[in-house]
């Protein structure tokens, strides 16, 4: 069955349903950065600073330093040249693809690849990951999550480091940004684009790359005429970089422990090792999870006219204790 509940704030490790509480797993608030005490006095902060919101564009005569400043810190916390904020992660990824398609090349979408980065008339190829590294050509901007979402696949992409110089490589790493590595060796234009409202809790997007590709986005017109993201929350996001680590290092112990407690055994999930989230397409599992006062996404998505999917992660504010009774309850299924 599929499900809907309406709250008056953003739950935090438990949520209350029909009258239970129960372990909240859904979203993809997988920091839970909005609960941490260093983000919550930078956003205050921020407010005070800047208000609530400031509508305008990156070219207009008024500019705020905090913008360059959190590019650079996001920057070099991602281990790139260069950065440019856009107002949400389809934003980034849209902007990323119209830039690439001004170079007179076409899209070639990997298998399952989010809607963001869809454009008219592309859609996702038909055939296998596999498949899909075998039909790139000259000419092409090749684009990919980093990670699947709602159902969790790995991607390989050592196939950039000898691709076409000349193409583009573009990477939707929304689900692995704070949360997982994200380098990727290619010998074309890469750019990675990412949702910061997921691990980072910060409505807004960000385009990473080299300095060149990131100077002329920032020309572009679909940049230039894009809102730019709230300045109080850049702020508390620039404030925040030390949290952040934090809770990246506390999220993959949560991640190496739900490994450990199912390495070996059949399972009826699909997960990654050291990667917190699961999901599944096995009947019941919802119902089951929810016996065990554990609760979880499931709704269809991105296409809504198909069955629900079982997605579930596993947030920065889980206590090990709390990893070990998801893994019984998954391990009791039937």
């Amino acid at each position: 069955m599929s499900y809907s509940l309406t709250e008056h704030h953003i739950p935090g490790r438990e949520i209350s349903f029909e009258g239970s509480n129960y372990l909240w797993l859904g979203g993809t608030n997988y920091l839970s950065i909005g609960s941490h005490p260093t983000f919550k006095f930078a956003l205050a902060e921020g407010v005070k600073q800047f208000s609530q919101n400031f509508g305008s564009s990156r070219r207009n005569n008024l500019q705020f330093t905090i913008w360059d400043e959190f590019e650079k810190a996001l920057a070099t916390h991602f281990g790139v040249e260069s950065a440019a904020l856009c107002s949400s992660g389809l934003a980034a990824a849209q902007i990323a693809i119209q830039y690439a398609q001004q170079k007179g090349l076409s899209l070639n979408l990997a298998p399952q690849a989010h809607p963001a980065l869809w454009r008219h008339p592309y859609l996702p190829f038909a055939g296998t990951y596999a498949e899909w590294i075998s039909s790139h050509r000259t000419g092409q901007i090749l684009a990919s999550d980093g990670i699947g979402s709602p159902w969790i696949n790995t991607f390989d992409f050592s196939f950039a480091a000898k691709m076409d110089p000349a193409n583009f490589l573009i990477v939707d790493e929304s689900h692995r940004a704070g949360i997982q590595d994200i380098p990727i060796s290619c010998s074309g234009h890469l750019l990675q684009t990412v949702s910061l409202s997921k691990a980072f809790g910060i409505p807004a997007g960000v385009i990473l790359g080299s300095t060149q590709d990131m100077e002329e986005i920032k020309k572009d017109p679909f940049w230039v005429g894009s809102s730019p993201p709230n300045p109080a929350f850049c702020y508390a996001g620039l404030h925040s970089m030390k949290a952040y680590e934090e809770l990246s290092r506390k999220s993959s112990l949560i991640a190496q422990r739900f490994a450990a407690n199912l390495r070996g055994l059949e399972v009826v999930i699909t997960y990654e090792a050291g990667y917190p989230a699961f999901c599944s397409k096995a009947p019941g599992l919802f119902e089951h999870l929810k016996t065990a006062s554990i609760l979880v996404n499931h709704f269809a998505y991105p296409d809504i006219t198909a069955p629900p999917v079982c997605r579930a992660i596993l947030p920065a504010c889980l206590s090990l204790d709390d990893i070990d009774k998801i893994t019984a309850a998954i391990l009791s299924y039937a």
